[in-house]
């Protein structure tokens, strides 16, 4: 497979928008050739992502855009996120308790870990003046 030039989507970061993102993830993951099994992660890793900014990015403002990049080299794939919403300080997450009994477990809270445990890197970046970056690779096994 060779290189991939970049392609974008930007929607308002709303729900109602979140099946044309991951249209667009699923359709990028295919035509660009992603296994079936690495294709499934990047799609939870993007969800995840892309509701965090959706449900806590944007909390009580108006919702900003949401822009999703896709790119496949030979090697990985890697999809950025990008927001306009308050900074988000990955430090500040709580590890997820898996030991605590399910009836104290805190509902959510997992979408940034679980991003994390799927894809091979996970980078976050504030941006200036406003804004968040996240930048999601999945290496690909060698053909």
């Amino acid at each position: 497979m060779t290189d991939t030039k970049p392609e974008t989507i930007v929607r308002d970061a709303r729900r109602e928008h979140l099946t044309a993102i991951m249209t667009f993830i699923a359709d990028k993951c295919s035509s660009a050739g992603v296994a079936s099994d690495a294709a499934h992660d990047i799609r939870l890793a993007v969800e995840e992502i892309v509701t965090n900014v959706i449900e806590h990015g944007y909390a009580g403002t108006a919702p900003g855009p949401v822009l999703l990049r896709f790119q496949r080299d030979r090697a990985n794939v890697v999809i950025t996120v990008e927001d306009l919403a308050a900074p988000f300080d990955p430090t500040r997450v709580p590890r997820p308790d898996h030991n605590a009994p399910l009836e104290q477990r805190p509902v959510g809270g997992l979408g940034w870990h679980l991003a994390n445990a799927v894809m091979d890197d996970v980078r976050h970046e504030s941006l200036t003046p406003h804004g968040n970056r996240f930048t999601l690779t999945k290496r690909l096994p060698r053909a």
